[in-house]
């Protein structure tokens, strides 16, 4: 029986010591052991399997290869459920799995299912900072009617303040140049206000994104 089972014992010792050995930082090297040994990952226990999947899962993610780093990571996810494992060498690995995932939609402009997965993540931990951060910035990234019907006037006006240049330079200066100054002093304004427009709208849905989320998460944390 011992010369049976030492076999195996080097075989998963000697596969996981190997993939020790590579630097977490490289990401490349990472890929290219996952891939050359992938068949053998299924004779190691499920700690070191989850090891080394979740090392592949990860480089995928770095080097932004976000479409195959989704299709990885529903597959993980299941399996730690399915062998109910959330913390692995000391880290919620279940948790920070399910923080990428909702980057990798962020990254890929997937908004919505990004954000589904954000509140989902801060109902399980509502002080998960890194979770509210992003889901600011999805918000953020977001553009709502209100955004859009203020940028339609701010072009509006845009294009107004420019006619206004094209009728200074064309009739008024040569032909009623005593009004340059006033006309002046409107396109000026036009053109101040279409800003002033453009980024007031913006620093008001950013500051509107930001109280949303901070008094959701405080609600969350009161139950």
């Amino acid at each position: 029986m011992k010369s049976v089972g030492t076999p195996f014992l080097t075989f998963t010792d000697d596969l996981i010591a190997e993939y020790r050995k590579i630097d977490p930082a490289a990401h490349r090297d990472i890929i290219r052991f996952y891939e050359l040994h992938k068949q053998r990952l299924h004779g190691l226990d499920v700690e070191k399997f989850l090891e080394i999947e979740l090392g592949y899962t990860n480089a995928l993610f770095e080097l932004t290869r976000y479409e195959a780093f989704l299709v990885r990571t529903k597959y993980l996810l299941e399996t730690l459920i399915y062998h109910n494992v959330k913390y692995l060498n000391g880290e919620d690995v279940y948790e920070k799995l399910l923080l990428r995932k909702a980057a990798a939609h962020y990254h890929i402009l997937e908004l919505s299912t990004a954000q589904t997965i954000l509140w989902q993540l801060l109902k399980m931990n509502p002080d998960n900072q890194s979770a509210a951060y992003l889901v600011k910035r999805c918000l953020i990234r977001e553009t709502p009617d209100y955004i859009r019907r203020v940028q339609g006037a701010s072009i509006f006006l845009f294009l107004l303040s420019a006619a206004m240049i094209a009728v200074e330079l064309l009739i008024i200066h040569p032909f009623f140049s005593q009004h340059a100054e006033l006309l002046e002093f409107v396109r000026t304004s036009v053109f101040l206000s279409a800003l002033g427009l453009l980024i007031g709208a913006q620093i008001f849905h950013r500051l509107r994104s930001y109280h949303f989320v901070n008094t959701t998460v405080q609600n969350l944390k009161r139950h």
